[in-house]
């Protein structure tokens, strides 16, 4: 139960601190409202069809190697957003995004089943994620006035990296 509550709390940290900057980089590198469009199209459109496959899949895969999937491939996709320099790329980069986003949601599904967890419980933490998640953003800010955007998503990509590596580990 911590365990999950650290490696869901820590994702919806990522997620929500990169947002706001992820749609201003997507914004830069799509100067219209077509290809921004086309940006999320792209995102939807992947995550879309891997819910699809992956309900075709015979052997349903465990929660452990779903959600170490979909960490490491998010992490890798952070890494390289520094590196795009096309459209084209930055659509790449959505399509592999949204599948790894539907891997992750999946595994949070069965996580939530194998938990059983008490609703006034898991909603208390869920409050005390969203204090962090505003502190989060708020000092995410603050430190892109410091440093680069190029860091924010390196630092994502280490995030989801140890997210990983918790979600391997855990039994």
């Amino acid at each position: 139960m911590k365990n999950k509550l650290m490696i869901q709390g820590g994702v919806a940290v990522i997620q929500t601190a990169i947002f706001p900057y992820y749609l201003l980089f997507l914004k830069n590198i799509g100067q219209s409202y077509g290809a921004f469009a086309l940006l999320y199209a792209t995102f939807a459109f992947a995550s879309g069809v891997s819910f699809l496959c992956l309900n075709l899949l015979p052997i349903k895969p465990s929660v452990r190697i779903l959600a170490s999937t979909a960490f490491a491939g998010l992490g890798c996709c952070m890494a390289v957003i520094p590196l795009a320099s096309t459209l084209f790329h930055v659509c790449l980069i959505q399509g592999f995004m949204g599948i790894f986003q539907a891997i992750y949601k999946i595994s949070e599904k069965e996580w939530i089943k194998q938990e059983k967890l008490e609703w006034k419980s898991d909603n208390l933490h869920h409050f005390a994620l969203q204090m962090i998640i505003v502190v989060t953003i708020l000092a995410t800010g603050w430190l892109l006035d410091w440093f680069s955007i190029h860091m924010l998503f390196e630092l994502a990509a280490i995030w989801y990296g140890v997210n990983a590596w918790l979600s391997w580990r855990r039994k």
